[in-house]
């Protein structure tokens, strides 16, 4: 039986729950994602902290618990502070986003944020297996009908741009990802759900989607993002870097294989809104944490996913297939700018 939503609070409402938490009168309430989003900027006159609800009462239920054990491991999460059966609060972590601090930072610097980055998610890595969270998270696409839904999207994408799909051996693909889902992962690590402290700490937020898979798929979602300005090659210099050495091999062939469709989930997403809407603004896509619905930015993507591919004789044929992509998405930008 499906789990049945919670109505959401209105603005009014979450401030007199939270001058009723913690004595203290509201000033205003802000919505930094938007008012679509679950989570609110709640101003004190000494502070601010987050009140989030969700719509589904259990995955709140398991967001608590996952803050409240990395909490007490010190890892960068906001911090949990409480809660009611509607909503719990957090910690502010800040406003800047890490998407929007790594468009505004030059090449040096954007590799200094990246690493940072990498590493904030290692800590949670281990901090996760210290507080036994695989124990609690469920298991996230780990059957075999999952990953050939997963490395089948190509074709789907192939669609939308009427040429060919790539020739793919999804059964080699199957054996390759499904692995043990025994570490636990944040599953939506993408820049735009992370915030950078005042000292550069990289903070994590909204753990509604966590679970637990092979451990590398969070760099998937971090380094297979549109808004993620960092190519392949100095991604892949940074994880050599910082990834424990007796398995860095393995998780890095691992990573390619899974970041390259994970790349194509990115394009299909923004395929799929800019069939309903168009192109949009990317600097306030990026603002309000939405799709990056951009031809540059597509492009991007698939520039990044041709170097991913071609480290593994399995992915290879979507080489020509993200340069297929490459060059329709810039046909499909000047066809309409000429429009």
């Amino acid at each position: 039986m499906a789990e049945k939503k919670k109505k959401k609070l209105d603005a009014k409402s979450v401030a007199r729950l939270c001058e009723k938490v913690f004595a203290m009168p509201v000033q205003k309430i802000t919505a930094p994602g938007g008012k679509s989003r679950e989570s609110l900027r709640v101003h004190f006159a000494v502070k601010t902290i987050v009140a989030t609800q969700r719509s589904r009462p259990g995955r709140m239920r398991m967001e608590v618990e996952v803050l409240k054990r990395l909490t007490q491991q010190g890892a960068p999460v906001p911090a949990y502070l409480g809660g009611s059966p509607d909503m719990f609060f957090q910690e502010d972590v800040g406003s800047r986003r890490l998407s929007g601090e790594l468009a505004n930072s030059n090449e040096a610097g954007r590799l200094d944020v990246a690493a940072r980055a990498t590493e904030s998610l290692l800590m949670i890595r281990e901090a996760g297996k210290k507080a036994k969270l695989a124990e609690v998270v469920p298991e996230l696409g780990a059957t075999s009908g999952w990953i050939a839904g997963f490395a089948g999207t190509a074709a789907q994408v192939s669609e939308k741009f009427d040429f060919p799909p790539p020739e793919l051996d999804i059964q080699g693909l199957v054996d390759r990802l499904l692995v043990p889902a025994d570490t636990f992962i944040k599953w939506d690590a993408r820049p735009g759900n992370a915030s950078i402290g005042p000292k550069g700490q990289v903070y994590w937020f909204d753990w509604e989607h966590c679970g637990k898979r092979q451990g590398m798929e969070d760099f998937a979602w971090l380094a297979g993002d549109e808004f993620w300005p960092v190519g392949a090659a100095d991604m892949l210099t940074i994880l050599q870097d910082q990834l424990p050495k007796e398995q860095a091999g393995d998780d890095i062939d691992y990573l390619g294989h899974y970041i390259t469709f994970h790349i194509v989930q990115r394009l299909k997403l923004i395929l799929n809104r800019h069939k309903k809407a168009g192109w949009v603004n990317p600097e306030t896509a990026m603002k309000y944490d939405k799709i990056g619905v951009d031809p540059a930015l597509g492009v991007r993507l698939c520039e990044n996913g041709a170097i991913w591919a071609d480290r593994a004789a399995l992915t290879r044929p979507m080489m020509a297939w993200f340069k297929n992509c490459n060059a329709a998405l810039n046909m499909r930008a000047a066809e309409e700018k000429s429009a």
